[in-house]
């Protein structure tokens, strides 16, 4: 089980200041929320499509298109809780292929923003054999359409270290309650 009491990777973000939250509605992170449960459903096979609200609808229709278009069967684990082997951080990767060529995948649906390369950097790190896997954005548009960006591998180093700067921030501001 991993402890609730650790941080979780975007409150790390957001307090050391790299996650820009002025322009995040309630709106949007609960569109971003439905989303990301309906194409959970969908990987399980649980998805009830008439349930489906016409907002979150185009969204599913291009992580459809994703699932049809790319090179991948299937998740080895969806939404899977982690922590850091040093028991600094938790976080929840969104999927995970853990077969040859390990991968590190998250849905989006806002527009890219460089804090995801560091987000996808901590989930990694708390993952056997880091340097193994490859890290993806997966963008989904309300029109059913997608992006995808993959941060270099030759990144993952760099992006960690800004991550764990992150993460001193924070621990510093939770010590000194500024």
């Amino acid at each position: 089980m991993i402890p609730t009491e650790l941080p979780r990777v975007t409150d790390i973000l957001k307090e050391a200041g790299l996650i820009d939250v002025s322009w995040l509605t309630p709106e949007g992170r609960d569109r971003g929320s439905y989303v990301h449960q309906a194409c959970q459903f969908y990987d399980e096979g649980d998805l009830d499509e008439s349930t489906v609200d016409s907002a979150i609808a185009g969204y599913l229709d291009g992580y459809k298109k994703f699932r049809r278009e790319s090179s991948i069967e299937s998740w080895d684990w969806i939404e899977c809780p982690q922590q850091d082997p040093r028991g600094l951080y938790r976080g929840t990767p969104d999927r995970i292929i853990d077969v040859r060529p390990r991968a590190v995948w998250d849905p989006k649906t806002g527009s890219p923003v460089p804090c995801t390369a560091l987000q996808l950097a901590a989930y990694v790190n708390m993952l056997p054999d880091p340097y193994s896997y490859r890290r993806f954005a997966l963008y989904l548009k309300p029109n059913g359409t997608y992006t995808v960006v993959e941060f270099p591998r030759e990144q993952y180093a760099h992006d960690l270290s800004i991550f764990m700067a992150a993460l001193n921030i924070y621990y510093w501001r939770q010590e000194h309650h500024v």
